[in-house]
């Protein structure tokens, strides 16, 4: 009994992490500023975090301290460096791919295939993608009254293209209370843009989508070994 109950704590465990929601965020109001999401949790990347200078970290000993650990450093990489030269270095050879690019009778379609391998990977990630919008205003101005509106016209039609190709391709929701709006500003001399946005996949979505592109992935591993035709 103790045993079921544990394996239905496992599967329990392993159901939740696959459900979890992972991706990044992006903030930009002036400053820009992302960060990575995992459920509820929300860790900042960009900007890093200043680093604190103190005065003690620049005392004569540490700085003697730091040079001589540079210099051990250095001269470990530089013996390192110099057991893994080769006697006589070996001819590299191109990969596949390489060759079949730089080949003018080949080059089209290996183009091509590449090509249809992209779309491919990237209609089926789309399809596991969760673009979350909290926040999208862009105001648009200029120095001219008549050049704002027509900025504005093709803003606005590209934010309805731009929305149209989301919600065709990707699961596109707004949350509750998110602003979004596009509007002109004859009085700014220079567009403003504000935005926060959250992209996530879960990780369930993930592996269906590397097993779904997996004969893509056997092609790329083809492709990038070396190639050993005599053409």
């Amino acid at each position: 009994m103790i045993a079921l109950y544990i394996t239905g704590g496992i599967l329990l465990l392993l159901i939740i992490l696959l459900i979890i929601p992972v991706g990044i965020r992006i903030k930009y109001d002036k400053d820009f500023s992302m960060f990575v999401t995992a459920g509820l949790i929300k860790v900042r990347i960009l900007p890093g975090k200043e680093k604190k200078i103190k005065i003690s970290d620049y005392s004569e000993k540490k700085l003697r301290r730091q040079r001589e650990k540079q210099k051990r450093r250095q001269e470990k990489k530089a013996r390192k460096k110099k057991r893994k030269e080769p006697e006589e270095k070996k001819e590299k050879k191109d990969s596949v791919l390489a060759a079949r690019l730089k080949n003018i009778d080949t080059a089209p379609d290996m183009i091509a295939e590449l090509y249809d391998m992209l779309m491919i990977v990237s209609d089926k990630f789309a399809k596991r993608l969760t673009v979350k919008v909290f926040r999208l205003d862009a105001i648009i101005g200029s120095d001219n009254a008549a050049k704002t509106a027509i900025l504005f016209g093709g803003a606005t039609s590209l934010a309805s293209c731009f929305s149209a190709f989301l919600d065709q391709h990707m699961t596109l929701k707004k949350r509750r209370g998110a602003s979004i709006n596009v509007a002109p500003d004859f009085l700014a001399e220079k567009p403003l843009l504000s935005a926060d946005v959250q992209m996530t996949v879960t990780l369930g979505g993930m592996f269906t989508f590397l097993f779904e592109i997996r004969s893509v992935i056997r092609e790329i591993l083809k492709l990038i070994q070396e190639d050993n035709s005599n053409g």
